[in-house]
C-alpha cells in the first residue's frame, strides 16, 4: 500500500482514478481547489462520491497555494498530480506560454516538498494531443495550441521531479467515456436520442481511441504502483487505450449498446467530415482490456447513468 497525494480528484477521470487506486488499498489523500460546498451539478455529486472512496479530502488547496505545499511535507509516496488548468483549451488563439506558467504555479515548490518528505515519484496525466503523443500522422507535432502547452508544461515536470531524484511518470489520456462524465460525445448523442432525435456524428472520419473509464483508471491504478516501486531518476509512461476505430463507428457501438437498454430508437447520422487543422488519427498504444473485464455490466451502469440524467433533467441542464 502507498499513500498518494492526488489532485484532480473531482474531475470525471479523476474521480474514478481515485476510486480504482482506494481498490488497489493505497491510502488516497485528495485535494480541492474550492470549498466542498461550491460544486454544483455532476461536479458535486463526484465530490460527494470521492469522499466515500478518499481516505481524507482537503478542500481549497490547488498545487500553488500553502495548504497544498504543507499537504506535500507529510510523506507521501506518490504525487499523482491529475488537476490542470483548461479554461479556453478548444480555442485556436490558447496562449501557450500562459497556460504553461498557470499549470507550473506552484510545481516546483511543491516537488520540493515532496521530495524532502521522503516521496518517491510523480505522475503527471498528459494527453494524446500533445507533441509526440497520438501515433498519427503530425509525428512529433502538438496538434493545438493547448497540446503545446501541455506537452511543454510536462516536460517541465519531468525536468522538476528527475532534479529531486523523484521518479516520473506520464500517464497519457485519449477519449475516456463512461459514468459521471459530461458535456462529451457520448453525452450530445445521449441528449438527441432522449428526446426521439438522431444523434449526429459531425467528424465521422475522425479515427480517435474511446476507453471506458473504469479502465482507464485500472490502468491508472497499476502505473501508480509501478512509479512507487521505480528506480529513483526513473522515466515511465503509460499511453493506455481502448475502442480505436472511426467516430463513426464508435457512435454506432454505443447506439448498439443502448438502444435495448434504454428502450430508445438510438439513430444515428453521420455529416461530410468536415476540413479541419485537426488530424485524423490521434490514438494510444497500450490496450486496456483484459480478460474477463464485465463489458456487459459497464454498458449497465452507463445506460443507467445516462437514464437517471434524462429522469432528474440533469441531462439538458448546464455543466457545473
Amino acid at each position: 500500500m502507498a499513500r498518494i497525494l492526488l489532485t484532480g480528484g473531482s474531475s470525471f477521470t479523476g474521480l474514478w482514478i481515485a476510486e480504482a487506486l482506494a481498490k488497489d488499498g493505497h491510502e488516497v489523500t485528495a485535494v480541492l481547489r474550492r470549498e466542498v460546498s461550491d460544486y454544483r451539478g455532476l461536479r458535486a455529486e463526484r465530490v460527494e462520491r470521492l469522499a466515500q472512496v478518499a481516505a481524507r479530502v482537503v478542500s481549497q488547496a490547488p498545487i500553488a497555494s500553502a495548504r497544498f505545499q504543507a499537504l506535500a511535507s507529510e510523506g507521501f509516496d506518490l504525487l499523482a498530480h491529475h488537476a490542470a488548468d483548461i479554461a479556453g483549451y478548444r480555442s485556436a488563439d490558447y496562449d501557450v506560454v500562459d497556460g504553461m506558467n498557470r499549470n507550473l504555479e506552484g510545481v516546483q515548490a511543491a516537488f520540493d516538498a515532496h521530495a524532502r518528505s521522503g516521496g518517491r515519484a510523480v505522475i503527471a496525466t498528459g494527453t494524446a494531443f500533445e507533441a509526440g503523443e497520438g501515433g498519427g500522422e503530425t509525428g512529433d507535432l502538438a496538434v493545438s495550441p493547448y497540446g503545446l502547452s501541455k506537452h511543454l508544461t510536462n516536460e517541465a515536470m519531468r525536468h522538476y521531479a528527475r532534479w529531486r531524484g523523484l521518479a516520473f511518470g506520464k500517464f497519457v489520456i485519449a477519449g475516456p467515456f463512461g459514468p459521471m462524465e459530461e458535456g462529451r460525445m457520448c453525452w450530445s448523442l445521449f441528449q438527441r436520442w432522449f428526446k426521439g432525435e438522431v444523434g449526429v456524428v459531425r467528424t465521422p472520419r475522425y479515427v480517435r481511441d474511446n476507453i471506458p473509464v473504469p479502465l482507464l483508471a485500472r490502468a491508472y491504478a497499476s502505473f501508480a504502483s509501478c512509479l512507487v516501486g521505480a528506480a529513483a531518476g526513473a522515466d515511465h509512461i503509460a499511453r493506455p487505450s481502448g475502442y480505436v476505430g472511426p467516430q463513426e463507428g464508435f457512435a454506432l457501438r454505443l447506439a448498439r449498446e443502448m438502444a435495448p437498454r434504454l428502450g430508445l430508437a438510438c439513430a444515428v447520422e453521420t455529416l461530410a467530415q468536415p476540413h479541419l487543422a485537426e488530424p485524423l488519427v490521434r490514438v494510444n498504444d497500450q490496450p486496456a482490456f483484459f480478460p474477463g473485464w464485465p463489458e456487459e455490466a459497464f454498458w449497465d451502469e452507463y445506460a443507467r447513468y445516462y437514464q437517471r440524467l434524462a429522469d432528474s433533467g440533469l441531462l439538458e441542464a448546464s455543466s457545473a
